[in-house]
Order: structure tokens, then C-alpha cells, then sequence
């Protein structure tokens, strides 16, 4: 029989990779497509030669439910080709060879050989020299042994990757959080396997090792850990949490902005609810959690609300539960809208209270992409519309009711104009107007009354300060794809509603601060700070209020420090004259640039602010530290980003050297000479006009005035900034031919 190998053998997986998916866009029963795919397998031989054909075949040994022949693969292919490695990769290899067993073991299904690799992944991780995939391996064997149910092994695991951890030398100011983890860990395995008493007795020693930090200032411990620590430790000694908010609280940073302080009340609200919870007191854990339930920056998802939807549940408070199971599908929250769908659907099959949410829930489900599997077949528009008539029955009119019949016929029929009075109902209830129905309003605005009447009428909030953000994108982006065709929106009139949006947005986050009250979508720190950067871009460029911007641009950095912040403080410092300030936040925004990058850092920008301020300032000493900062950003430019920023970077850089020339005119001339081909070639006005200016301030009157006729020759009649550089390069070339300009630099003209 001919072996495949090498590229016979790739091109068979190639083939096959193929094959298995035309099969199943075609819909071939899953089962048929296993049995063909072992058959046609079983025919041939095959020797992988690569650690990438090894991968390939085991991943459809697998699929053809054959996990023993993926094993042999893997003993045999496998280790032979790893063992013609450079000694320096073989670890990593061992490490995925070992991770693909486990898989094929769980597909094997015994229990036995499976309990056998996993120990064995963990004798191999413990004794291979460090590799980049040891903190993921560690990692999906923790999952897989806890799979397994394999407490003994898991605590084993736990042990021996806590060893290696503890010899690092780059982990000694996390030792002791690393020693109460391993102690937690141990607390969880003995948790799970139903010893209570075990469990409860490594759970305190993990809070004691916590606290044990206090005595020392070398150990990373802070308010963050203690909060984790609770979490993980809540249903084991849920009357140990208190003690840890009090630790978490006592920790807290004392400069930590009021964005912040009212994220950490968030995380130890929901760190509080779950103890209150795992002891006896559901009624005020129910209460901590409408604060524990804001959906904050670092959060992936909203399971908070999931869980606050079973604890109303299982306090028979039906109704609370169908309108937050109701609200977290029609508001498309990323975790709780898949759990609200089954509880929903368990609660109509049990008769429970709460109508007429719980079938406005599923009308709404209906229509949602994440939830079309609801459906079972049935047309969409019918099953809505079911629904929507048994939530009328039990409550007549509604405005939900009439928001999802609203966007039904928007998304079938497109009928805008009978959607329209729809709309303007629902919205008046605030918890209904999330940003697609508020958007979808404004258009059947615009095309039912025209752009202009529609921008006129009444403005209508959004249900939360991230629902402001996302109509104020939807604004900006999608609305001209669903206007009717030859409609359009004045730029100014859409520039001035989005901005609207984002002061309706920021006072939500405002008030969320000041209260800890809210929606779920108004403690997103991030969404805060993001739209603190568009309103001040509104306020700076359309309506010359620097002040207002510069403002907004504190309030956004303090609640997320975003890059954006730094660069448009920078400009607000310029427009207002501050030149201190203007410097100190030129400085700040270099350094948070090359600590944390920031893609649109344009340096050219605002350097020859910077050097202008400094040179008012009489800190001319300090103008070569900005020279070679522009240096060293041009320097890291490729050759695509050099051409595309290279007007900018010759403009700043003879601007700069426009200023040095004052103190420092021999190094001055010494670099622009090389140049000023470049700046004539450039024909740019205000380019030239300045290369002569540092001709004329390090004395060279002559080649300054041969270089502002130059430059007068570059201007362009009528064009407002090129005349407003002739007036500049006029004053110039006076003072060259004046008796006194020896005695005068450049920047006084009179």
C-alpha cells in the first residue's frame, strides 16, 4: 500500500478538509459524513512528516470518531517528529502532543486512561524547561481535570504548578498572592468533591496568607485581589465576606478617581449580594445586586443579571424576574439574553406569573439573530406577531408591544410610516429606547417629515449612557444607507444631534457616579471616556470653546485614560495661551505614547507648539529635547509612513529649528542647510516663510531674503491661509532690509 507523506499527504488533508466541508454546507447527516470520512481513512497509510500534516490527520481521526488510531498518530508520527526538532522547541511540542492526547482520551470516554494522561500532562509540565505555552496548558488542564472530576489529581496539579511559579525569580513580589491562590485552589478542589470541612479550612488559610501582605510593602497585594479573592471564595465562607470588603475597602487607592471609586462599589456590591446569598439573606443580596447588576468596562459580559434573574426566580418574584428576563432580550445584553430565553420558555411552561413580559420576551426573541433559533421553522412576522397578541391579551395596549411591532414592520416591510407613531409611543417609556429603536426612530422621522422637520422635533433620550454612544455611531455611519434615495441630513444639523447624544450620554455617566444609580449600560467607564472625546471635539472644532473642551478631555481621562485626551488637552492648552500647561501636557502625551502606544501619535502636531511655548517661556535650553524627540519619532517611521507624513515632519522640523536659531543659530543653520532644497521644492508658503525666519534670526539676511521672496512667490491669491502667511513673510522681509534688524529676531515685527 503507498504511504502518504509530505506533500502527497498534505494534499490529501487539503482534499479531505474540503471534501468534509462541501458535506456539510450541503447537509449531509453529521453521522454519514463520520462513517465516509473512517472508511475512506481506514483505506490508506499515512506517515506524518511535520508537526502541522500531525495536527491536520489527528484533528480527523478525531472527527471520524477514532481517537485510538489519533493516538497512535501521536506516539508514533508524533514523537518522531518532535524528536527531530531543535532541542530548543521540543518542549512546546511536548506540551501540544500531550494537550491532544487528553483531547482524544475524552473522546476515547475512559475515564481510567483519561485520569492517566492528565496525571501524566502534569509530571510533564512540571519537569519541562519553561515555555511559552505552559501558562495555557496549566490552564486548560485545570479545566480538564476539574472535568473530570479528578479532585485528588486537580489539588496535585495545583501543587505542582504553584512550585514552579514560586521559583521565579520575577515572581517574588507575588509570592504571597500566589501562596493564598494555590490555598483557594485547594479550598475549590476539596469544595467540589463534597469535603466541606477540608474545603472550609483551606479557604481561611487562603485569607490569612492574603492578609499576611499588610506586614510587608514588597508583596502586590491591593484592593483588586481581595475582591477576586472573595469571589472565589464566597459559597465556601460566605460569612468571611465582610471581613474581605472590609480588607478590599481598606486598600483602596486614596487618589482613585470618582469613576473609579464607584467601579469598586459595583464589584464589592456583587461580592456582597453572593455572600449574602450563600448565607440565607436572598432578600438583601437581591438588593446589593441592583448595584452589583452595572455592566462595567472590564466586564466580558452581563452575567450578573443572569444571576439576578435566578435569585428572583427563586424567590418567587415572577413578575420582577419576567421584566428583567424581558429587558435583557430586548436589550441584547451579551450573556443574560440566552439565559433570559430559557427562563422564559420554563416559566410559560410552568404557568408562572409575570405576563405580559414573558411573551413580549419571546415575540422580541422572534426577531433577535442570536436567539432566531426560537422559531422552530415558523415564519418570523407570524411568530412575532403571535406573541405580541397574547401579550396584548393580558395587558391591552403597551408600549413594548408597540416597539417590537414597530420593528417588525420596519424589518419586513420597511414601512416606515406605519412604524412611525409606533415609535414615538414606545419611547416615551426610557427603559424601552435603546440605541436600534432610537435610531430606527429618527429615520422614520427623516422619512415620513423630510431631514430638516425631522432634525427639528422633539429630542428623544436614550435608555442609557452607552445607548447614547451607539446612536450617536449609528448617526455617523449607517444613516445615509437607509435613507430614501436623494434624501440627505445636513452635516451640521447631524454633527450638532450627535452631539446632543453625547451630552445626554455623559450626564447618565454622571449621574451614575454621583449616585450609583442607573442602567446597566451607564457604568461603562471606557464608553464614558469615548464619548467625552467626541463631545470635546464637537466643542473645539465646531463651536471654538477650547475651555469647554479641555474640560471634557479631564472628565473622559479621569474615567479612562485614553491618548485622545492627552493629544486634545494639548491642543485646548494651544488655542488658550497656557504655554505651561501647554508643555507639561505635551510632555505627558509623549511619554503615555511610547509606555502605552497610541497609533495616531503625530508628534509634528504639536512640537512646534511646544518649542513656541517654550521659547515665550525663556526655556529655549530645553528646545533640543523636543529636536530630538522629533528625531527619534521619524527615525521608527517605515518607508510607507515616512512618505506619507513627510510635508508634516519637514514643517515641524524647520519650525523648530526656526526657534533654536535665536540661542542656538550655529547648530540651527548647521541642520537646516542640508534642507532647504527639500523646503523649496515643498512650495509651501509658511514652510519657507519660517526656514527664512531662522536665516534671518542667526543673522543671514541676505539668504532670508532670497527665501521670503521665495516664499511670497508660493503664495496662492485668494486662498485665506496663504494670505494670512503673506502678511507673516512681508513683516519678515522688512525687517531683513531694515538698518536695525540685526538687533531683532524674527518674532518681533514691530
Amino acid at each position: 500500500m503507498t504511504i502518504l507523506s509530505a506533500t502527497g499527504l498534505d494534499a490529501y488533508l487539503d482534499q479531505t478538509e474540503a471534501a468534509l466541508e462541501q458535506q456539510d454546507r450541503a447537509g449531509l447527516g453529521p453521522e454519514l459524513i463520520r462513517a465516509g470520512l473512517k472508511s475512506a481513512m481506514q483505506r490508506q497509510c499515512f506517515r506524518a512528516d511535520t508537526m502541522d500534516s500531525v495536527h491536520r490527520l489527528f484533528q480527523l481521526w478525531l472527527r471520524a470518531r477514532d481517537p485510538l488510531a489519533g493516538l497512535r498518530l501521536l506516539e508514533g508520527d508524533g514523537r518522531a517528529v518532535v524528536a527531530a526538532l531543535p532541542l530548543a522547541e521540543r518542549a512546546q511540542w511536548h506540551i501540544r502532543l500531550a494537550m491532544w492526547g487528553i483531547d482524544a482520551h475524552i473522546a476515547q470516554g475512559d475515564a481510567t486512561a483519561l485520569h492517566a494522561a492528565l496525571d501524566a500532562a502534569v509530571t510533564l509540565l512540571a519537569s519541562l524547561p519553561d515555555s511559552p505555552d505552559h501558562v495555557s496548558a496549566w490552564n486548560y488542564l485545570d479545566v480538564k481535570i476539574r472535568e473530570a472530576g479528578a479532585h485528588a489529581l486537580e489539588r496535585h496539579s495545583a501543587q505542582a504548578c504553584h512550585a514552579r511559579i514560586a521559583a521565579d525569580p520575577a515572581q517574588a513580589s507575588f509570592h504571597v498572592w500566589n501562596d493564598a491562590r494555590l490555598a483557594r485552589r485547594q479550598a475549590g478542589s476539596f469544595w467540589r468533591e463534597g469535603d466541606q470541612a477540608q474545603a472550609r479550612l483551606a479557604a481561611r488559610r487562603a485569607i490569612d496568607i492574603l492578609a499576611s501582605a499588610s506586614a510587608g510593602t514588597d508583596q502586590n497585594i491591593g484592593h483588586d485581589e481581595w475582591i477576586r479573592l472573595g469571589y472565589q471564595l464566597a459559597e465556601i465562607v460566605p460569612d468571611a465576606v465582610a471581613g474581605i470588603v472590609a480588607q478590599a475597602r481598606a486598600r483602596i487607592p486614596a487618589g482613585s478617581g470618582v469613576f473609579r471609586l464607584r467601579e469598586i462599589d459595583v464589584l464589592i456590591a456583587r461580592l456582597d449580594a453572593m455572600g449574602l446569598y450563600y448565607q440565607g439573606e436572598p432578600e438583601q443580596a437581591l438588593a446589593h445586586m441592583r448595584l452589583g447588576r452595572i455592566i462595567l468596562a472590564q466586564d466580558k459580559d452581563d452575567r450578573c443579571n443572569a444571576v439576578l434573574l435566578d435569585w428572583l426566580m427563586q424567590a418567587q418574584r415572577h413578575e420582577d424576574g419576567a421584566r428583567l428576563a424581558f429587558e435583557s432580550i430586548f436589550h441584547q445584553h451579551p450573556y443574560s439574553a440566552a439565559h433570559a430565553l430559557m427562563v422564559t420558555q420554563r416559566a410559560l411552561d410552568d404557568g408562572l406569573a409575570g405576563q405580559p413580559y414573558w411573551h413580549l420576551a419571546l415575540a422580541f426573541a422572534g426577531m433577535a439573530a442570536a436567539s432566531a433559533g426560537v422559531l422552530a421553522g415558523e415564519d418570523e412576522a407570524a411568530y412575532v406577531r403571535r406573541y405580541l397578541a397574547l401579550a396584548r391579551a393580558h395587558s391591552g395596549a403597551h408600549p413594548a408591544a408597540d416597539a417590537i411591532e414597530a420593528l417588525l414592520l420596519i424589518k419586513t416591510a420597511g414601512d416606515y410610516h406605519a412604524a412611525l407613531p409606533l415609535l414615538e409611543v414606545a419611547v416615551r417609556d426610557i427603559s424601552l429606547a435603546h440605541a436600534d429603536l432610537v435610531f430606527k426612530l429618527w429615520v422614520a422621522r427623516i422619512h415620513v417629515h423630510s431631514a430638516p422637520a425631522a432634525l427639528a422635533m422633539p429630542f428623544v433620550p436614550a435608555s442609557s449612557g452607552v445607548a447614547c454612544n451607539d446612536i450617536g455611531m449609528h448617526l455617523g455611519y449607517a444613516l445615509n444607507d437607509v435613507l430614501p434615495e436623494g434624501v440627505t441630513v445636513a452635516r451640521a444639523d447631524l454633527q450638532a444631534l450627535r452631539a446632543r447624544y453625547s451630552e445626554a450620554g455623559v450626564a447618565r455617566f454622571d449621574a451614575f457616579v454621583a449616585s450609583g444609580e442607573g442602567d446597566t449600560g451607564d457604568g461603562n467607564a471606557k464608553v464614558c471616556s469615548a464619548l467625552c472625546i467626541g463631545l470635546a471635539a464637537h466643542h473645539y472644532f465646531y463651536r471654538s470653546e477650547p475651555a469647554v473642551a479641555l474640560a471634557l478631555h479631564r472628565k473622559g481621562h479621569a474615567a479612562a485614560p485614553f491618548p485622545e485626551h492627552l493629544q486634545g488637552a494639548v491642543n485646548c492648552y494651544t488655542a488658550l495661551g497656557e504655554h505651561a500647561a501647554l508643555i507639561d501636557g505635551a510632555e505627558h502625551l509623549w511619554h503615555f505614547a511610547a509606555d502605552h502606544g497610541y497609533s495616531a501619535h503625530l508628534p509634528p502636531a504639536y512640537i512646534p507648539d511646544v518649542v513656541a511655548a517654550l521659547h515665550k517661556l525663556g526655556r529655549s535650553a530645553d528646545i533640543a529635547i523636543w529636536l530630538q524627540r522629533l528625531d527619534e519619532w521619524w527615525a521608527r517611521l517605515d518607508h510607507k509612513q515616512r512618505c506619507a507624513h513627510q510635508q508634516k515632519y519637514m514643517g515641524a522640523l524647520v519650525s523648530v529649528l526656526a526657534y533654536m536659531a535665536h540661542t542656538q543659530p550655529g547648530d540651527a543653520i548647521l541642520r537646516l542647510d542640508p534642507m532647504l532644497p527639500a523646503v523649496s521644492a515643498a512650495a509651501c508658503p509658511v514652510v519657507c516663510g519660517t526656514a527664512a525666519h531662522a536665516l534671518r534670526s542667526a543673522g543671514q539676511l541676505a539668504r532670508a531674503e532670497k527665501l521670503y521672496l521665495e516664499a511670497l512667490g508660493h503664495v496662492v491669491a485668494g486662498n485665506a491661509w496663504h494670505e494670512a502667511q503673506r502678511a507673516s513673510i512681508l513683516a519678515g522681509l522688512e525687517q531683513c532690509r531694515r538698518p536695525d534688524a540685526q538687533a531683532k529676531p524674527w518674532w518681533k515685527v514691530w
